[in-house]
């Protein structure tokens, strides 16, 4: 660390610890680490069928996203997502059985940018619609075993992703302005907004490019639709 003489650079130094404020980056998974839309589509659509005889449409399945895995299904079978009945052990057979097929890999370098994140010194969570019945084995097939803090996880009645981020905050007492969240829906600009937290609007799924008029409508903090800028952007903060 250099010394600082002139009075600019001594007031700029003194500001340095107010400027860089960013203590923690929580993620989201679906269309953020990886390009997973379409195998929780197909998992939802080819579950439903082998229970129902009949099979939705994408816009069917992706009008109850923001539930989670049991809320998904549940709604889409006319079910209570309470109800012992529930076939989720048959949904979570199909999204395993179809990961491989339709969601192979994260987006290329997507481990690599996560380890670095938490070399930096900053504390890495992941928040996510999903439930532990598809978060765990994406995050096991996708090599990402170890790297997040704490969990965030989803609830089949309601979009909670407001009330993880005021959990997160709590739990590692953090102010607002000391995390950013990464997600890719103009719900996670909303939520994120309603808790006054920053976001980084992810455009970089092929599944999510659609969303770019309404998720900018809503002024994100930022958009980036090359994965690549993430991480110099994060250690920018």
């Amino acid at each position: 660390m250099h010394a600082c003489h002139d009075w600019r650079l001594l007031l700029y130094c003194r500001l340095i610890p107010s400027i860089n404020m960013l203590k923690a980056v929580l993620f989201d998974m679906d269309g953020t680490l990886g390009d997973t839309l379409p195998l929780c589509v197909e998992s939802y659509r080819q579950c439903t069928a082998e229970i129902t005889g009949r099979t939705p449409s994408k816009e069917e399945v992706v009008s109850w996203f923001g539930l989670s895995d049991r809320g998904v299904l549940a709604g889409l079978l006319g079910m209570s997502p309470d109800d012992p009945a529930l076939p989720i052990d048959r949904f979570v057979a199909a999204y395993k059985q179809l990961h491989g097929e339709l969601a192979p890999a994260p987006f290329p370098g997507a481990v690599e940018m996560l380890h670095a994140v938490k070399a930096a010194g900053l504390r890495v969570g992941l928040i996510s619609g999903k439930e532990h019945y598809t978060a765990m084995p994406t995050i096991a097939y996708y090599g990402m075993e170890g790297i997040f803090e704490w969990f965030g996880l989803g609830l089949p009645t309601h979009n909670c992703k407001a009330e993880r981020l005021q959990q997160v905050m709590q739990l590692w007492d953090l102010q607002p302005e000391e995390i950013i969240y990464v997600g890719d829906a103009p719900s996670d600009i909303e939520l994120c907004h309603s808790v006054s937290v920053r976001i980084i609007n992810a455009g970089w799924a092929g599944t999510t490019q659609g969303d770019e008029q309404a998720c900018l409508a809503l002024h994100p903090e930022y958009r980036l639709n090359d994965f690549n800028e993430l991480l110099p952007l994060i250690l920018s903060l």
